[in-house]
């Protein structure tokens, strides 16, 4: 589960800006809650702000941190510093997550210069929130007299032998590459996956490569441990999507030949598909997955139990009432495509992800989406679940849907650099009608306009 993330000059964030999902003292909607040991986390999180306020640029801080945790730095964010302030361009961007995983809690970040595409350090401390303590478990800085990297091991945490202490220290030496961090170093040599003194290794890089799932609005795939593990959930999906009135009474699943997927997807998408399905079958974490594709061209699954067998291909059928035809999931209203994707997320009930969801409400009635956020509650109760989005929907913004700690707003200070904040500092009354307050410019997150003059055509 995430706790907190930091970032700094990065995109719209100028100074350290920092997300968290730690629970307030609020007391309704306790269902919301995930009580791990003493820490309290919340599993429903929303963020507001005007446009260009930079609240999806927070989830873009999220992903490609998380991006470089599991591959290396973009070639691309060379230019992604923080350009409210000429010096950012030659000072570090910071990234850090605290998370809680595998019965540990965790501190993991790392630093670079981005316009050098230089790794600056690395961290990774283990937390202990119930003794309000940490422990480093290894920190690594970069040299510039030297130009290599210094690398500070906890041996005694670790309580390592000699030959995986001398397997670290190669591993530190020999990356040439500054722009690769020594997480994903290790975890690409069985030598880690094999020792249980390098478990904290395994499980902080497992924590990205399989507890976070971005979904942004240009997200063509998505790779989940579906619903359809058992002919019981599928059914469950489908009576949750005849509870949302789109006029589907059944899902078939159809079968099709791997070779037609590459006829019906546009190449650029089959090409995505083809190297996620690479990466996949190369990663040794990895014992079986599943792929989905969903959008304008079809649904599509594209799954493989374990690297033994061969791929499954299938696709759905809808049947709507009152109709003697059958309709492909291409035909369908961007809402109900939508919704397919949102109760996806909401169904698989996985120990431990994180769904972070840019614009949530697109192409939604607010009903709808307050609707999914009810079924997300209530079938992820005693889960380690978490749904974090973004949304312009102020009619959902009542605390009979959240509870005030779950309220985040962005917004742009007099340097025009993004500060985020949560409702929760107002201490509003429980009464409160947010929603006309936060319109009302109280909690500000608001866009403003300025006057502009219209001259008729004929001056």
């Amino acid at each position: 589960m995430l706790i907190r993330f930091s970032v700094e000059n990065f995109l719209s964030y100028n100074k350290k800006q920092t997300f968290s999902m730690i629970a307030g003292r609020t007391q309704n909607h306790l269902d919301h809650i995930f009580k791990i040991e003493d820490v309290s986390l919340l599993k429903l999180s929303a963020i507001y702000g005007a446009n260009a306020s930079g609240k999806s640029k927070i989830f873009e801080a999220m992903k490609f941190a998380s991006h470089v945790a599991k591959s290396n730095l973009p070639l691309d964010s060379k230019d992604m510093f923080c350009k409210q302030a000429k010096e950012n361009e030659m000072q570090p961007s910071l990234f850090e997550f605290e998370f809680y995983t595998n019965g540990s809690f965790y501190a993991y970040g790392f630093s670079a210069i981005l316009s050098q595409q230089t790794v600056t350090a690395e961290w990774l401390y283990k937390l202990y929130p119930s003794k309000d303590k940490q422990e480093y478990i290894f920190e690594r800085e970069f040299d510039n007299i030297q130009s290599s990297y210094n690398l500070n091991l906890n041996k005694s945490f670790l309580n390592l032998s000699d030959e995986e202490i001398h397997f670290l220290n190669i591993s530190n030496d020999f990356m040439d590459d500054r722009r690769i961090l020594l997480l994903n170093t290790v975890n690409k040599s069985k030598k880690a996956t094999n020792s249980k003194n390098l478990i904290s290794f395994v499980d902080v890089y497992k924590y990205f490569t399989s507890n976070l799932d971005f979904i942004m609005p240009d997200t063509v795939i998505q790779s989940f441990e579906c619903y359809e593990n058992s002919e019981d959930n599928f059914q469950s999906f489908v009576d949750a999507v005849r509870s949302f009135d789109t006029g589907i009474i059944d899902i078939k699943n159809e079968h099709i030949d791997i070779s037609e997927l590459e006829t019906k997807l546009p190449s650029g998408v089959y090409k995505a598909i083809a190297k996620a399905l690479d990466e996949n079958q190369n990663n040794s974490l990895i014992k079986g997955f599943a792929i989905i594709h969903s959008g304008p061209t079809g649904w599509y699954r594209i799954e493989q139990k374990t690297k033994e067998e061969s791929l499954k291909v299938t696709t759905i059928i809808l049947h709507h009432k009152n109709s003697v035809y059958d309709f492909a999931f291409s035909e369908e209203s961007d809402g109900t495509q939508k919704i397919f994707d949102l109760l996806r997320i909401v169904m698989q009930n996985k120990e431990g992800g994180v769904y972070i969801v840019d614009e949530l409400e697109r192409s939604l009635h607010p009903k709808v989406t307050e609707r999914l956020l009810q079924l997300f509650v209530e079938l992820t109760k005693g889960k380690s679940t978490q749904l974090i989005f973004t949304t312009h929907e102020s009619s959902i913004m009542s605390q009979d849907v959240f509870r005030r700690d779950e309220i985040w707003f962005v917004e742009k200070n007099e340097d025009n650099a993004s500060i985020i904040y949560s409702l929760d500092k107002f201490s509003e009354r429980y009464d409160r009608k947010i929603d006309k307050a936060y319109l009302d410019g109280r909690y500000g997150a608001l866009p403003i306009f300025t006057q502009t003059e219209c001259k008729g055509g004929d001056q």
